[in-house]
């Protein structure tokens, strides 16, 4: 589908945004970028090629939702030797000089903010490829195919298509009538529990091992379990059954704290858009009531997902939620957060 059709599509589809607005979570790959709104409609543009191919040059776009929230932008240089002149398909990007380094654990990224940042996008917004000058290993380019597309499906979620904040298409309806951010969730508190004693832990662990042993196993992988007290009837179990490279798969069960240590639901809320597997890396922490996982997409780590939910004495709660699905070229964990609480 060329950009001009895609766009079109899109156009045609906020006239029911408008109405009804995009479901939120929300994560959506378009052309060379990926666009990804949380629970409360705050939206990312990442750059991210199609074809995955390593590029260390990274472009975002952020805004929260809600008619003052101001847009972010900013450019990330993954390898060392600092930022080289930008150019905007051959020639120089004039608005380079809007653009502030901003130091963050050792790590310089560039930044613009309110009209800075509009002023650099309304420069990007009909171009095709941004690159940083000079001769490196991997070239430094981020390519604006599909950027227009994502900046409007942005402004559809945020309600802002037509309004004079909008970023793809500004128009003439008041920013007055764009909808305010939604009310985050409220986590129940974690009540705690009395830890098991090494004699529950031990004895409750291989029981819930021998048990299920025939779902998970792998004769060729070494299994290791954990347990702890959930409340004062019942037990999580934690079974690693096979890893990987940088990633291992788990069994996670609620059961009894008693003998024959009978299988429980596991009462976990649902994550969004079909993430929230238990696989990758998955830990409880007893003290917080927290269960989490982190799945990586690749050994580096600048793809993948995680999530976390808090136990409240009966149930789990989702927590957080964090994905990317394109590897970008970003930090380890640096992915789009779908999903935000307010903690009790």
């Amino acid at each position: 589908m060329s950009p001009r059709v895609l766009i079109t599509a899109l156009l045609l589809a906020t006239g029911i945004a408008q109405a009804t607005p995009e479901q939120v979570p929300l994560y959506r790959e378009i052309k060379d970028w990926v666009v990804a709104c949380g629970n409360l409609r705050g939206c990312q543009a990442l750059s991210a090629p199609e074809s995955f191919d390593y590029t260390p040059l990274s472009l975002q776009f952020e805004r929260a939702a809600g008619a003052q929230a101001p847009l972010r932008l900013s450019l990330h240089y993954a390898e060392q030797g600092g930022y080289a002149p930008l150019r905007l398909d051959g020639r120089a990007l004039s608005t380079a000089g809007r653009l502030h380094p901003v130091e963050s654990q050792g790590e310089t990224t560039l930044v613009a903010e309110g009209a800075d940042a509009q002023a650099v996008l309304a420069e990007l917004r009909n171009g095709a490829q941004l690159r940083m000058e000079g001769e490196r290993d991997y070239e430094a380019v981020v390519s604006l195919s599909g950027l227009s597309a994502a900046l409007l499906l942005m402004d559809a979620v945020q309600g802002r298509v037509d309004s004079r904040s909008a970023l793809y298409r500004p128009g003439s309806r008041p920013d007055g009538e764009v909808p305010a951010a939604p009310q985050a969730p409220h986590l129940r508190a974690y009540p705690g529990v009395t830890p098991l004693s090494e004699v529950e832990q031990r004895d409750i662990a291989q029981q819930v091992m021998a048990a299920t042993r025939g779902q998970w196993f792998d004769e060729d992988m070494s299994n290791e379990s954990e347990a702890f007290a959930l409340n004062d009837r019942e037990a999580l179990v934690i079974i690693r059954t096979w890893c990987a490279a940088y990633n291992c798969d788990f069994a996670v069960y609620r059961v009894d704290r008693q003998a024959p240590y009978a299988e429980r639901d596991l009462q976990l809320e649902p994550a969004p858009l079909g993430l929230g597997a238990l696989s990758g890396w998955v830990s409880y922490n007893p003290d917080t009531g927290e269960l989490g996982y982190l799945y990586k997409g690749r050994g580096i780590a600048d793809c993948g997902e995680s999530g976390s939910w808090r136990f409240d004495g009966e149930r789990f709660q989702l927590a957080s939620l964090s994905f990317l699905g394109r590897c970008a070229a970003r930090n380890p964990g640096e992915w789009p957060e779908l999903w935000r609480v307010v903690e009790p």
